[in-house]
């Protein structure tokens, strides 16, 4: 029995070792499960009785599906009362920030109710509920830029943020709707450009790229301003002078690798 006491601390120990391990590997990362923007339909649910649950059972059926790949797509009922619902986290986040990033998303969704559709974009994940098939969808009247804070940068950190919003739109389209860069403004002041392209998983090649067009166009609008994020139907971008981009890892969500 005596020996029996070393050999469980040592097994203790070696677990809390691991443990640790994995929390550290945690904080290094960021889920980025901050709200960008919410947007509600305009239309209400036509019986609430049905479409509620019909709502919650979608959103069950994409959780499992994040868990194991990042991206989810969903349809729940029939007739009016049918809920659709997609989502998918961007490409360098690993599969336990997705997780974390759509469960943000699916507790801030639900205050659409009683309308029957919305969306929520976050700096790591997007979600959309629809009472309509809407998978083959790109581009609509609520695409937009949104701008990032006052900071007004130079001619050069401009340059560099085109270059690098221009090359993650090419990337992207070669490498299943994502892409991820950065582009050095001054080695010297340890400046760059960081940028980071990803368009939803269910959209063809051509669709993607028409998104991810569109979406560059509209955020270089943002220049000279620090930072900039383009909100699409089918696609999200991000630029900024802030390296915001998680390290990669082999399990990122939105590549389904």
């Amino acid at each position: 029995m005596k020996k029996a006491i070393p050999l469980i601390f040592s097994q203790c120990l070696t677990h809390l070792l691991i443990t640790f391990a994995l929390l550290s590997q945690t904080v290094m990362a960021e889920s980025r499960a901050k709200t960008v923007l919410v947007t509600c339909g305009s239309q209400l649910e036509h019986n609430t009785t049905i479409f509620v649950p019909n709502f919650v059972a979608t959103m069950e059926k994409i959780s499992e599906q994040m868990r194991s790949t990042g991206f989810g797509k969903a349809v729940t009922g029939t007739g009016l009362d049918t809920n659709y619902g997609l989502a998918q986290c961007y490409g360098d986040l690993s599969l336990l920030d997705c997780v974390l990033c759509y469960a943000e998303a699916r507790t801030v969704l639900p205050q659409c109710f009683p309308y029957n559709s919305g969306r929520i974009y976050l700096d790591g994940c997007f979600m959309r509920s629809e009472n309509y098939s809407f998978f083959n969808e790109y581009k609509g009247p609520g695409d937009r830029a949104v701008c990032g804070n006052t900071t007004k940068k130079n001619s050069d950190f401009q340059a560099a943020a085109k270059q690098a919003v221009l090359t993650a739109v090419q990337d992207a389209v070669k490498n299943k709707g994502y892409a991820r860069g950065r582009v050095v403004v001054s080695e010297a002041a340890n400046e760059s450009a960081y940028v980071l392209a990803d368009c939803w998983r269910n959209l063809n090649s051509q669709s993607c790229k028409a998104c991810l067009e569109h979406a560059s166009s509209s955020i270089l609008g943002c220049l000279p301003s620090s930072e900039g994020r383009a909100l699409n139907t089918g696609c999200f971008m991000r630029y900024s002078d802030i390296d915001f981009l998680n390290k990669e890892v082999e399990n990122t969500s939105s590549r389904g690798e």
